[in-house]
């Protein structure tokens, strides 16, 4: 019997009379499942590059690789490459399938929990130059992306922890039932993570990615904790020579960002309170110096958002709205 998700790609290259299908996926999740895409085989010509998804290798580098092989192949714009792995894979492959011949055809197939619920979805894609996060990218939304939650079943409980992250940025940007409900979680597991909350955070995100796609306006909500977050994973790539996670740098950017918005007189004390509490149940706070946190200020200078030099921030207004 063939998978719903499984069904979905097949009638798609049929509808489309798609020839050629490539296979961008991360190292770890082909190793995980290498029978996923044999039903392809029978149907059309598959190529696979698999690549080591992580921060650091997320540059210009396999974007260039993958190009030139996809000239190669004499890929068209009526090819597709469907994009299997977490948020990097769906950065890279999404900025390929923007940029080459001037777009051509591409899914998401998400696998962890951060990509299902964020990087998957809005059509933001990019890589990163001297360690500035996403600062070479493009808007190109993929043509479908396709969830499927049974690959949270072997994800470690770090990549669980770095996408849970970004489900308390919505709740607290833009549902306060779900920060409520989110009260109750006391550990984070396959289990716990409801496909509800999933489902309401890429709906939330796709009403505003409608409204604004090209992040002039409302979307740029959704960079809630992403300022000061990005920032300090600059920090700790450039001064500290490692890697943090996203979550975990995100998950700090909100504890910040939340104590900025009440500092600046928007969100009550117990609010921040209760969001710092809740934060610091599932992430260990940052041990930062005094110059750790000056060269966190001077990176937000470089954030994507910024106009004339000023920095542009996300507040709350209260919990579940920002503004």
């Amino acid at each position: 019997m063939v998978k719903g998700e499984n069904r979905t790609i097949i009638d798609y290259l049929a509808e489309n009379q798609i020839k050629k299908v490539l296979i961008l996926c991360d190292k770890k999740v082909q190793k995980l499942y290498p029978d996923y895409f044999n039903f392809l085989q029978e149907i059309t010509k598959v190529y696979w590059i698999s690549l080591s998804a992580t921060e650091k290798s997320k540059d210009i580098t396999p974007v260039v690789s993958v190009w030139n092989f996809l000239l190669e192949q004499k890929f068209d714009r009526n090819s597709l490459l469907i994009c299997w792995g977490g948020g990097t894979i769906c950065d890279i492959g999404g900025m390929i399938a923007a940029t080459f011949k001037r777009g051509i055809r591409h899914i998401n197939i998400p696998t962890t929990l951060l990509s299902m619920i964020d990087a998957a979805h809005g059509g933001k894609n990019g890589v990163n130059l001297q360690n500035q996060k996403n600062i070479i990218g493009t808007f190109y939304l993929p043509e479908k992306v396709i969830i499927d939650n049974s690959f949270l079943k072997t994800l470690p409980q770090k990549e669980m922890l770095n996408g849970f992250a970004e489900l308390i940025k919505y709740a607290l940007i833009g549902n306060k039932s779900l920060w409520d409900e989110l009260q109750s979680v006391a550990q984070i597991t396959y289990k716990t993570i409801k496909k509800e909350w999933m489902e309401e955070a890429i709906q939330f995100k796709m009403k505003l990615v409608s409204e604004d796609l090209y992040d002039k306006g409302i979307r740029q909500t959704l960079n809630f904790g992403h300022t000061v977050g990005h920032a300090i994973e600059r920090l700790f790539a450039e001064k500290k020579n490692r890697q943090i996670s996203h979550g975990y740098a995100v998950a700090m950017g909100i504890c910040y960002e939340a104590c900025l918005s009440y500092q600046y007189g928007f969100i009550t004390l117990k609010e921040v309170d209760a969001i710092l509490q809740f934060v610091l149940r599932f992430y260990n706070p940052l041990n930062l110096s005094d110059d750790d946190l000056i060269y966190i200020a001077n990176y937000c200078f470089d954030d994507k958002k910024n106009k004339n030099e000023i920095i542009r921030f996300i507040f709350l207004k209260e919990i579940g709205k920002a503004m």
